[in-house]
């Protein structure tokens, strides 16, 4: 299955502007719920700044581009490539359209190697869709991406990361689980409020590792530091501020070929078991891999 940004540009009729424009940050907006990212251009944060990751807001509605009982505080992507000697943030952006008020596209070049884009890049594309499902629950999914585009087998791993802060509240607990077709990690309020939570989930076809860190920032999680990081499925709770975060080691990636996968931030919203698979059909997950 070919994953194209160009064809879906194409089909919306801005194929004019697909060269050109880029996002530093964006909100979505579905019935009563607002999602937001900034900082998500430019190279000078590829090895990560304080906070280590981008920052986002999640929740209600509210004046402007602000949210009220905001669950979020910051989250990316970052990769490891063939060579590389640690994780990078996606940083490159080449392309960055809204496709409507509740669905944003990007797209990222990325050296293979550390810097090197002499022999070809990677190019990894983000497809994010806010959907209410209730007037108290609502799940941003973020369909992904990523093409080889050098001349050399990539021995890739991609790493979706997200902490959230649920409310006021600082002790957040987080716990995970494994459903029918679907890796979540759960963070809690508290250990004594699971009313008010916030998950993190992907698809299984393609996760492979997991990862519960004690204190906010990716760098808890390894993905900042000078080493390289794999994600052991563990988790060291303390009932602390947590951070989680899924690694997918997606193998050797061919010259040419593709592959792609999906992750739902859900608001108080948990996918249900078993289906798992269709989740209202949300962003419509593309899973696959190709050859030019």
């Amino acid at each position: 299955m070919r994953y194209s940004a160009i064809a879906l540009v194409g089909a919306l009729g801005l194929a004019g502007v697909a060269q050109a424009q880029t996002l530093s940050s964006f909100v979505l907006n579905d019935g009563l719920f607002r999602y937001s990212e900034s900082n998500i251009l430019g190279s000078s944060v590829r090895t990560g700044s304080l906070p280590g990751g981008r920052p986002f807001d999640f929740g209600f509605a509210g004046v402007g581009n602000s949210v009220t009982q905001d669950y979020g505080f910051e989250n990316w992507f970052y990769y490891r490539s063939a060579g590389d000697s640690r994780e990078f943030a996606l940083s490159n952006q080449t392309l960055g359209i809204q496709l409507s008020p509740n669905s944003v596209f990007l797209r990222y070049e990325e050296a293979i190697g550390g810097s090197a884009t002499a022999n070809g890049t990677l190019r990894f594309e983000l497809t994010y869709t806010l959907n209410q499902i209730s007037a108290t629950q609502a799940a941003a999914t973020i369909n992904w991406g990523v093409t080889n585009n050098s001349q050399t087998t990539q021995d890739l791993s991609f790493f979706s990361y997200c902490d959230y802060d649920i409310g006021s509240f600082s002790d957040d607990q987080g716990l995970y689980t494994s459903l029918p077709g679907v890796d979540e990690i759960r963070t809690n309020a508290t250990s004594s409020n699971n009313a008010l939570f916030a998950t993190l989930s992907a698809d299984l076809r393609l996760a492979s590792n997991w990862q519960i860190g004690t204190t906010g920032f990716s760098d808890a999680l390894g993905l900042r530091d000078l080493i390289t990081t794999n994600f052991t499925n563990g988790t060291n709770n303390n009932l602390a501020d947590v951070s989680g975060g899924y690694q997918f080691r997606l193998g050797g990636l061919a010259p040419g070929a593709s592959v792609g996968g999906r992750v739902t931030k859900g608001y108080n919203y948990a996918i249900p078991a078993p289906g798992a698979a269709a989740l209202l059909g949300l962003g419509g997950l593309l899973v696959g891999r190709r050859r030019r």
